[in-house]
């Protein structure tokens, strides 16, 4: 935009159009097109050019994209950064929804243009956003956007003036409202040999109009993008030699056609910033329904029943532990080192006495797992023997197979969680488990199906990690009416997480444990386990985050001789604001998304799991004489967000 009307790249872009010959349909109002080109171009002339050469092709790849779609059945359309484009008014066609997203400057010029000129865009939802901040996957949502309807996504001349950062962004989050057979048609600026004068001239000239190139890339990077994204690029259309040709000619411009893949990896978060901190307000608002944000009821309901599968597998599984001795039923030294549900879910629930390779594994499982470990603690082999023969992580094609105390323990675990859920039923209710499973066997349906069935082990900065985008398709997928109670939860968890983190640029691990139970007044370190109900090892992990990221610092207990209080910087108190706001956003997104009935049924039947001293989640944390849990202290609190680190996966850290 420029004083409040078209650039001059919008304008040429325009005027240049107006000499290309249009891809044909027996729909639409190509006039309508023609008019708001012809406004827009405001007399502007089109030289020929290679630009005009480009910008021919572009056009009609584009055009092609659309009708083809369109021919193929697909009934939405999303342009991004639409500008001035006409396509949705070139071709309407009955039963098709178009959305067009763009910055609400630009939108509402082009808004006030076509009412000047009388065009009827009753069909066209009109989604502002800027591309660098908003969340553009919630609002097409709360326009309308069909998350069970295929889409065609296009992004035409956009990408280049895009950080890579925010393009990445972006995409993904096409990607998040985009169901199983949407399209995304894209062009992206590729890099040029040295010396190639037009490219100069063409960088020069956009950066003099005040739109600077930003994002170019090898065309191998273009692929890598998009597929990381969750968008790989489609096969070119019909077979044989011309097919090949037509295809190579597009993708050497940069022209680009991908199909919605399998699954979304968790994206590097770009930092959302909070609201200015206000000073002397210190208590956060708590901009989520309730007592407690989702995320936490979620977890805590989770956290419960991982502890009560791990209760039972300890007490009938041989095992040791570092701390509290050997236990669990069976004869001689056990041989197993003790690990929590994660490590079932992650690795022993697809390792058994058959050869499984890691790729396999990875597959299956959706997520890594602590190989490393699992061979050291005595469950699986590598490459056919429990000694140490990698020195990194093994590759996708090592051979995993499970020892014999693995196997056992396999047995063991394999009928818990339906065992635990039959207990759960007793304890709550028939009627109450139901009241529980629904909503989250609806949410879980219209998820990616690529989710694992349990929290991953958290990252280096304790980020949730998504999906791999580059797995191929799960190989046994269960209808989300026989998963197990835990893996519905985690699920939904995980896709809570992934969306939290990509807008906060921290993790919710941390977030929801650590950060929010600081003030500015100092907490004693050492009473940071019983507050969070997380371990210590991982609460120090967590303070070192966010002192690193002047969060929170660090000082002398001034009520003692030794020991450290942590507290809030001005940062931090903002951060913790920003949690408190951003899982209440989170949570109404989920309303449009979900529907507003899905989402609050779920709230619905997990608030009076967790309400109450003690809450009625706790009825089943009672641990047997011989677990380690007997003789350590019991929580006050269930985690805000489960801690499964490399050491066991245990949900509280340890």
């Amino acid at each position: 935009m420029e004083d409040g009307g078209p650039s001059q790249t919008a304008r040429h872009v325009a005027a240049h159009r107006l000499d290309f010959t249009r891809v044909p349909a027996d729909y639409g109002d190509p006039a309508a097109d023609q008019a708001l080109a012809v406004d827009v171009a405001a007399g502007h002339q089109a030289p020929a050019s290679r630009m005009h050469d480009y910008l021919a092709a572009r056009t009609a790849f584009f055009d092609r994209a659309v009708t083809g779609a369109l021919g193929r059945g697909m009934a939405q359309v999303v342009v991004g950064a639409a500008g001035y484009d006409g396509r949705a008014f070139r071709y309407a066609k009955p039963g098709v929804h178009w959305f067009e997203v763009d910055h609400p400057a630009t939108q509402r010029d082009k808004l006030r243009r076509l009412e000047r000129l009388g065009l009827d865009a009753s069909h066209v939802r009109f989604v502002e956003a800027d591309f660098t901040r908003d969340p553009v996957a919630g609002r097409l949502r709360a326009a309308g956007l069909g998350p069970d309807v295929p889409s065609l996504f296009l992004l035409e001349g956009v990408a280049v003036y895009l950080e890579p950062a925010v393009l990445e962004d972006v995409l993904r989050q096409f990607r998040q409202v985009a169901a199983p057979g949407s399209s995304l048609a894209i062009s992206v600026s590729l890099s040029r040999p040295r010396g190639d004068t037009a490219r100069a001239r063409f960088q020069a000239t956009v950066a003099a109009l005040g739109e600077p190139a930003r994002s170019t890339f090898e065309a191998a990077e273009a692929e890598a993008l998009l597929a990381r994204t969750g968008w790989p690029l489609e096969a070119a259309a019909g077979d044989g030699r011309q097919a090949a040709v037509g295809r190579d000619r597009l993708r050497v411009a940069g022209l680009l056609l991908a199909s919605a893949g399998p699954a979304i990896s968790a994206p590097q978060p770009r930092p959302r910033q909070p609201r200015p901190h206000q000073p002397g307000r210190h208590q956060p608002p708590q901009g989520h329904d309730g007592d407690l944000p989702l995320s936490a009821l979620l977890s805590q309901a989770l956290v419960a029943f991982t502890i009560e599968f791990d209760n039972e597998a300890e007490h009938r599984l041989p095992h040791r532990t570092t701390s509290h001795g050997t236990s669990g039923l069976g004869d001689g030294a056990p041989e197993l080192w003790l690990v929590s549900l994660a490590m079932w879910e992650n690795c022993m629930r697809y390792v058994t006495g058959e050869p499984i390779t890691v790729g396999d594994l990875e597959a299956r499982a959706r997520t890594g797992t602590n190989l490393d470990g699992m061979r050291r603690w005595g469950y699986i082999t590598v490459d056919g023997t429990a000694g140490k023969v990698h020195n990194s992580r093994p590759g996708s094609g090592a051979v995993l197979r499970a020892t014999a105390a693995g196997l056992r323990a396999h047995e063991i675990w394999r009928p818990l969680p339906a065992l635990i859920e039959q207990r759960w039923r007793e304890r709550f209710g028939t009627d109450q488990l139901s009241r529980l499973r629904d909503p989250l066997t609806s949410m879980v349906s219209r998820l990616d199906p690529g989710l694992p069935d349990c929290l991953p082990i958290l990252g280096a900065a304790l980020l949730s990690r998504g999906p791999d985008p580059r797995l191929p398709p799960r190989p046994d997928g269960t209808a989300p009416e026989a998963m197990p109670l835990s893996a519905l939860l985690s699920r939904v968890l995980l896709s809570f997480a992934v969306e939290y983190e990509r807008d906060a640029g921290l993790s919710l691990a941390v977030a929801a444990n650590v950060l929010r139970v600081l003030g500015t007044e100092g907490t004693r370190l050492r009473a940071l386990p019983a507050l969070t109900g997380t371990s210590k090892e991982s609460v120090r992990w967590a303070l070192g985050i966010l002192t690193r990221g002047d969060l929170a610092a660090e000082d002398p207990d001034p009520a003692a001789s030794r020991g450290k209080v942590a507290r809030l910087t001005p940062r931090g108190l903002d951060a913790q604001r920003l949690y408190h706001e951003l899982t209440g956003e989170i949570e109404r997104r989920w309303r449009d998304g979900f529907t507003p009935a899905v989402t609050a049924a779920l709230r619905a039947s997990l608030e009076p799991l967790a309400a109450g001293q003690p809450p009625p989640l706790f009825g089943g944390l009672e641990p047997y004489p011989d677990n380690w849990r007997a003789v350590a202290r019991r929580p006050d609190v269930l985690p805000h967000f489960p801690m499964v680190l490399h050491r066991g996966g245990y949900p509280d850290g340890s």
